[in-house]
């Protein structure tokens, strides 16, 4: 299941996660955790390795922490603020208080939900995969072992001589390397 395409579902669920991560980068608030996938995706595509994007996740859910802990922070000190201020203490302000801490507390957490559920567990079903070709690719990247180094193949007649000729010609150009050569030596003189 891990060296094979994602499913329409998958890559849906990538969709949605972009998508929700989208207005929080549109208020500059999302930028940093943005690039930290953005730099796991470069790294895993760069050296073909899974690790890199897991460990971005890992950062992405650390830096989403300072908000939470922020908030935390915040709700006990208009705790703190309010209670102590007796002669102008009011429940409506308190209120709005802990409202907007509990705002700041609730969306990190749903950050965190979503980077999990919505991006990291699709790609990792998917990991040897995704780690080859891409996250939105749907064919395979590799490359055949045999490449057809022979064009000629599919004519009828040729001269193995003049073909041996022509790829010696490129040899001594330095457009190929000896290992082509010989591929194609043994290539040529097979089909004979």
């Amino acid at each position: 299941m891990t060296n094979q395409p994602l499913s329409s579902n998958d890559l849906t669920k990538i969709l949605i996660f972009i998508l929700l991560i989208l207005p929080s980068i549109f208020f500059v608030v999302g930028i940093i955790p943005a690039l930290f996938l953005a730099f796991g995706i470069f790294m895993m595509k760069k050296s073909k390795d899974f690790s890199h994007l897991e460990t971005a996740v890992r950062n992405y859910k650390y830096y989403v922490l300072i908000p939470i802990v922020g908030s935390i922070l915040g709700s006990l000190g208009v705790v703190v603020f309010w209670v102590f201020r007796i002669d102008r203490f009011d429940s409506q302000d308190l209120a709005i208080g802990l409202a907007i801490c509990s705002g700041f507390f609730t969306i990190p957490l749903l950050h965190i939900f979503l980077v999990k559920k919505l991006f990291l567990s699709p790609l990792k079903s998917h990991a040897d995969w995704v780690a080859e070709n891409g996250i939105f690719s749907g064919r395979n990247g590799t490359k055949k072992d045999s490449l057809d180094i022979v064009k000629s193949e599919g004519l009828r007649s040729f001269s193995v001589a003049d073909e041996l000729i022509k790829w010696a010609k490129l040899k001594e150009d330095g457009h190929i390397t000896e290992q082509e050569f010989d591929d194609v030596r043994k290539k040529l003189l097979q089909k004979n």
